[in-house]
């Protein structure tokens, strides 16, 4: 248990613009899916709402492509429902299914050009002529794609190649686009451009987006919710600046962003912290004695000359600068708390570092900047 309940396979609440979002589309209640002995999946419980941005996150092997491809119907279910706008969809085929599918490798067919690659699916639906150009015209021009529509595959960049992907994905109009990790092709540059394309073209098609993704700050950067998987169960459903702001345990606190622990025990009103005593923490409703991570945000905390520079409310502890970096605008400065040995990281907003490797200073943060998990 953390400092709030944790309910393992069943949907948090996160934060949903007016108007935007309403009832939800798909709803998947109790999935378990097997490989002989290996349980992929173990009681998964989501809802997702209409015209939702939503993200599968988590290590690999953790569930989250096996629970796309539960959805896309590329695999069945042991047991469990995927109800989407009331239809059960377990034992229906892909194709069926008001679902499209982007995978990784774009598959797209080498020997047509861009315009025909975008139209295959509308004509094999034996579409009206001039409703395939149509929709097609209009979906390339969503994309910025439209000036290379006569272009083959191979005439096209790899963030090129991966708008088309894009559009025949979603000139057939799915009621959900399911995208498996669609970035991981794509340079740094080119994948952070992507990530706020595909955020756009999800709020002008209005097509329900899940995606799929091992990478933390493309989640964060891209959805509205994120559901967060280890070992086949998804641990929390949050929005990111939730996730962020209150993990529900000690997986979620370290995969989302990084953060610093103190190992302790609860006791009234603090951590107690083995070699530096009780640290001042928010633990109400904790039961005193229970084992206890005390999480600090490099961000929440500061690097001070002397403890006198601390306010009366700050939580202190002595601590040796080991390494200074300089990123951008911010000052990452890694340190070893004195006493105990233990790693500590601060992420700073300012132009100049206060302090140099070797030397002592004080690391304080605010109280109720800490979250206490004990799970």
């Amino acid at each position: 248990m953390s400092a709030e309940p944790r309910t393992r396979g069943a949907a948090g609440e996160g934060l949903r613009s007016a108007g935007d979002r309403g009832a939800d589309v798909i709803s998947i209640e109790h999935v378990v899916k097997e490989f002989g002995p290996v349980r992929a999946l173990d009681e998964v419980s989501l809802a997702i709402r209409e015209n939702e941005f939503f993200a599968l996150l988590g290590p690999s092997g953790c569930g989250k492509t096996t629970l796309l491809r539960c959805i896309g119907g590329f695999e069945e279910v042991t047991s469990g429902r995927i109800v989407l706008d009331g239809a059960d969809l377990v034992g229906t085929k892909p194709y069926t299914r008001p679902v499209n599918m982007m995978f990784q490798s774009y598959a797209l067919f080498p020997h047509m050009i861009v315009w025909d690659n975008v139209a295959y699916g509308l004509r094999a639906e034996r579409l009206p002529k001039e409703q395939i150009r149509e929709r097609v015209d209009d979906v390339l021009a969503k994309v910025g794609m439209s000036s290379l529509a006569e272009r083959r595959p191979n005439q096209l960049s790899g963030g090129q190649r991966q708008r088309v992907a894009l559009a025949r994905s979603i000139v057939k109009r799915p009621r959900v686009l399911l995208l498996d990790e669609p970035l991981a092709a794509l340079d740094r540059k080119m994948r952070q451009e992507m990530e706020m394309e595909l955020k756009r073209l999800q709020h002008e098609v209005g097509i329900t987006f899940i995606v799929v993704t091992h990478d933390q700050e493309e989640a964060m950067t891209m959805a509205d919710r994120i559901a967060v998987m280890n070992a086949g169960h998804v641990l929390q459903v949050a929005s990111p600046q939730e996730l962020y702001d209150r993990p529900v345990d000690r997986f979620v606190a370290a995969f989302i962003g990084r953060m610093n622990f103190l190992e302790g025990t609860v006791v009234p009103g603090a951590v107690l912290v083995e070699r530096h005593g009780p640290l001042r923490a928010p633990v109400d409703g904790l039961k005193e004695g229970v084992a206890a991570s005390l999480a600090v945000r490099p961000e929440s905390a500061r690097v001070l000359r002397s403890p006198e520079d601390a306010s009366p409310q700050d939580v202190t502890v002595s601590a040796v600068v080991e390494g200074v970096a300089f990123v951008g605008s911010q000052v990452h400065t890694h340190l070893v708390l004195e006493v105990s040995g233990t790693p500590f990281a601060i992420v700073d907003s300012g132009r100049v570092s206060m302090a140099s490797p070797g030397e002592t200073v004080t690391v304080a943060w605010a109280p109720d900047a800490a979250r206490v998990l004990t799970s």
